[in-house]
């Protein structure tokens, strides 16, 4: 039974332009690093309202809002911990303007990431836009930078084809409007590592996607966050396994055999990597767990996964 939690919409008076809300859980350093650059953006507009939705830290974001937000971030803290997935919903139901990105407190933009995304994304038809950006380590060094999936800026045709095999979208580099997030509902609170998978291919089901062919974000890549711990036990390609037939459901149902067959490949591919990559850093554990999550997405290659209803 899908778990999708209701989005509320928001009337239409007095709206803010924008919406970034920042969920954080133990990262008030990274965060610290990414507040500025929001704060420097959009600080100074009266058509913006920026929130950091704290999930129960035993650190103290509190006290970088205050020395970084110059008056113009909102705190919210959680108590008890409700968990990633759960406080992603409570960002968005708190968002009252027309473009809402939802920045991780441990991933970055680059400068000029609101005007550009707000000029591609306004005059356009889409329910959401999506940028380029560059994956960066623990302390900000850059690791690779994601490709462009088309020529200049304009509508992403194959962006729900594409998000049914896998997720190409890098958090901190997609805004949605807020009214999709109305039409179509949160995340999934049964998919917590995929939850963020399923909700692009489902925005790409009710609407167009547009690519901003530029890189004006930073996805961050580190040993503490809540991906690298599920890459070490192989949690990462079992949920993703069982996001596959859920995310399928979202094509026509005579293309489903064909995407399953696609995401499933692409799983053995990408555990596959993941094992080469833990290998060659000489974390063999890891790299035996992705390996033989590898194999097990091999096996399934034949017959394929249900795909709920």
């Amino acid at each position: 039974m899908a778990q999708v939690p209701t989005i509320a919409a928001v009337g239409s008076t007095d709206r803010p332009r924008w919406s970034v809300v920042i969920p954080v859980h133990d990262c008030a350093d990274l965060l610290a690093r990414a507040l500025p650059e929001v704060v420097a953006q959009l600080g100074h507009r009266d058509d913006a309202e920026i929130i950091v939705v704290d999930d129960a830290s035993d650190d103290a974001p509190d006290r970088v809002v205050e020395q970084v937000g110059a008056g113009r971030v909102r705190y919210v803290r959680h108590s008890p911990n409700r968990g990633a997935v759960a406080t992603f919903n409570r960002c968005i139901a708190l968002a009252q303007g027309e473009l809402v990105h939802l920045l991780h407190g441990d991933d970055e933009i680059l400068p000029g990431f609101y005007t550009t995304m707000e000029e591609a994304l306004l005059p356009s038809r889409a329910v959401a836009a999506v940028c380029r950006a560059q994956d960066i380590d623990a302390d900000g060094n850059h690791l690779y930078t994601t490709r462009s999936y088309r020529h200049g800026t304009g509508i992403w045709t194959e962006a729900l084809d594409t998000f049914a095999v896998s997720n190409r979208v890098r958090a901190p580099g997609i805004v949605v409007r807020r009214s999709a997030y109305a039409k179509v509902g949160g995340y999934r609170t049964d998919l917590p590592h995929a939850a963020d998978w399923e909700m692009w291919t489902r925005l790409a089901a009710h609407g167009p996607v547009l690519f901003v062919d530029e890189v004006l974000a930073r996805y961050r890549r580190h040993q503490a966050s809540h991906t690298s711990t599920l890459v070490r036990t192989g949690a990462n390609v079992r949920e993703r396994v069982q996001a596959i037939g859920v995310v399928s459901a979202h094509v026509t149902p005579g293309r489903r055999p064909a995407v399953v067959r696609r995401a499933l490949a692409y799983s053995a591919y990408f555990a596959g990597r993941s094992a080469l990559t833990c290998a060659r850093s000489g974390d063999w554990p890891t790299a035996g767990q992705q390996a033989r999550e590898a194999a097990r997405c091999v096996t399934l290659l034949p017959r394929g996964l249900k795909v709920p209803r």
